[in-house]
């Protein structure tokens, strides 16, 4: 049976995201994703579903039961929308992560906002020795509620071979059960990383015009390296991201922040 729903077209700093306004039974979630992805003229990498009640945090339920930052900061600037607002802070809850996150919204121009908000605290983050053939590859791994990433620090993003790196880590990973892992390419130097990220249960890759968990798991792994505060622009494909990390006197690690421009398109009406 069709079914209609509204949605909009969110663009948080190039992480192009179809956010779901509509109530839809969780197990339709993968399925009803794959057909507005399929959708012609919308070039979006993800989908996320909302859900708004009086009382509560904002819902954000990823199309794969994953962790978004991008698309919760989205969201937080679709409800400052709604509210006719031009700033505002509000409680985000999205799968794959239990804890509840702020954001903070401010509206920069028609349909344009400015949204920043907090991560949630790694589970773990470490170094790991992956075989690249010649000599072992350093990553670091950081376990994000919902999501894993492995992040690469390069001397050069310049040319850089990335599907090789992706099958390095897709080799290494093999046998492992994560919900949702990410490849970040980063180059300190030049404040640029290039992500990647695959979701299991929708068998989805996508290399991402920017990644905001991606975005945290950098923050992480500097911050934790370095054992200082960590602030700063983080260039990506199709956008830039804020990045912030805060570490305590004995540096370790308290909290993690991302921001960055919000565009929301026109509510739309799909039968799917």
């Amino acid at each position: 049976m069709d079914m209609t729903i509204d949605y909009l077209v969110a663009d948080p700093s190039g992480n192009t995201t179809i956010l779901v306004l509509t109530p839809v039974p969780k197990e339709e979630h993968s399925a009803l994703a794959a057909k507005l992805l399929a959708l012609p003229g919308i070039e979006a990498e993800q989908v996320g579903y909302v859900t708004r009640e009086a009382g509560k945090p904002l819902r954000v339920d990823m199309m794969g039961g994953e962790f978004c930052g991008n698309a919760s900061r989205s969201a937080a600037a679709w409800a400052l929308a709604c509210d006719g607002g031009t700033q505002g802070v509000y409680d985000v809850s999205c799968s794959g992560c239990d804890t509840v996150l702020p954001a903070k919204v401010a509206q920069k121009g028609d349909g344009l906002y400015e949204a920043f908000i907090e991560m949630p605290y790694p589970e773990d983050v470490s170094g790991v020795l992956v075989d690249a053939g010649d000599v072992p590859a350093r990553f670091f791994r950081v376990d994000l509620p919902g999501i894993t990433h492995f992040v690469h620090f390069v001397p050069d993003l310049e040319g850089i071979d990335k599907e090789k790196y992706w099958h390095i880590l897709a080799d290494y990973v093999d046998g492992e059960d994560f919900p949702a892992y990410g490849l970040i390419l980063c180059d300190t130097k030049e404040q640029a990383m290039i992500p990647a990220v695959y979701v299991r249960d929708t068998d989805t890759l996508y290399w991402e015009n920017s990644c905001g968990s991606g975005s945290a798991a950098v923050a992480a792994a500097l911050a934790c390296t370095t054992h200082r505060n960590v602030a700063c622009y983080m260039k990506q494909p199709g956008g830039t991201l804020a990045i912030a990390a805060k570490v305590n006197e004995k540096g370790d690690l308290q909290q993690i922040f991302i921001g960055g421009p919000v565009q929301l398109g026109e509510v739309r009406k799909a039968v799917l």
